[in-house]
């Protein structure tokens, strides 16, 4: 935003490659590494606490521990469902912007625009197939915490609280 506002009052020629460059590391590349980073977070915090209690059993985590590293999501379906709304987009974006660019004999646009198609169908596929994996380490998390502590009603509703605050782990305004 500062660079346009630089650009626009004259102060300092910002490339519009450079705006652009910056509007998509903001838009896409920042979220996708805050949601990775919480992810590989919890993933350690989850794989402590099981560790933990494979030693000593009768030693529950605090509550704290459980709504923080045990949740009824796994903790990579939020990156999951992030790169999946991200590959719709781009798919979408890029399937209707490709025959316009073929139909005007733009041959190296239509190019990269085919294959950022294939790339944006390749990252739903592979978020879709996540997704449903996630969804079966969740339930294998569920089953194992179920084996090993008995957990508090107020406790077991926070961690019915997804991670994203929409009920099947989608983000609220999908």
């Amino acid at each position: 935003m500062a660079s346009v506002v630089a650009d626009a009052s004259g102060w300092v020629s910002v490339p519009r490659a450079i705006q652009a460059g910056s509007v998509l590391v903001t838009l896409f590349v920042l979220p996708v590494v805050w949601v990775g980073v919480h992810a590989v977070w919890a993933l350690r915090g989850r794989a402590e606490l099981f560790l933990a209690a494979g030693k000593h059993p009768r030693r529950r985590p605090t509550d704290r521990q459980m709504v923080d590293h045990l949740r009824d999501e796994h903790p990579l379906t939020p990156l999951w469902w992030m790169v999946s709304v991200l590959g719709g987009l781009g798919t979408l974006c890029l399937g209707v912007a490709l025959p316009y660019a073929l139909a005007d004999g733009a041959v190296v646009a239509g190019a990269l625009l085919g294959t950022g198609l294939a790339v944006s169908l390749a990252a739903l596929l592979l978020a879709v197939s996540g997704i449903r994996r996630a969804a079966r380490q969740g339930a294998e998390d569920r089953r194992r915490r179920a084996e090993l502590w008995s957990l508090p009603s107020a406790v077991e509703r926070r961690l019915t609280n997804s991670l994203l605050g929409a009920g099947d782990g989608g983000h609220l305004g999908v």
